[in-house]
């Protein structure tokens, strides 16, 4: 585990854990939160960048679909974790379109879940 998901953990301790088997980008380990139709996501597979692992996307659900509001990224200062919102539309499109199957994986799994 680095630095980040350590300092993940002790900051965000309702973050819900899991993996997922990706059929492009391999094994994928995620953190996820919920709270009124807004998914917060945050996810790593071997071989992301480290700059792309450390991006949070804000999903925010609806009726049948799903729209990806905006990206954050969590950034340590001074043994601190902060959370720094993208400002750039077009890395939050390219990130969209390069993750599209990833997030549509996560949000079918969780989808399931919630049903039992």
């Amino acid at each position: 585990m680095n630095k980040l998901e350590q300092k993940i953990k002790e900051n965000w301790p309702s973050a819900v854990e899991g993996d997922l088997d990706h059929q492009e980008f391999g094994m994928i380990h995620y953190w996820c939160g919920e709270q009124c139709n807004r998914i917060v996501l945050r996810f790593s597979f071997e071989g992301q960048s480290e700059s792309e692992s450390e991006k949070m996307f804000f999903i925010d659900l609806k009726q049948d679909s799903w729209v990806l509001s905006h990206i954050s990224t969590f950034q340590i200062y001074d043994s601190k974790l902060k959370l720094v919102k993208n400002q750039s539309f077009k890395e939050q499109d390219e990130l969209e379109q390069k993750y599209r199957s990833i997030f549509e994986l996560f949000l079918e799994v969780h989808k399931k879940k919630k049903l039992f």
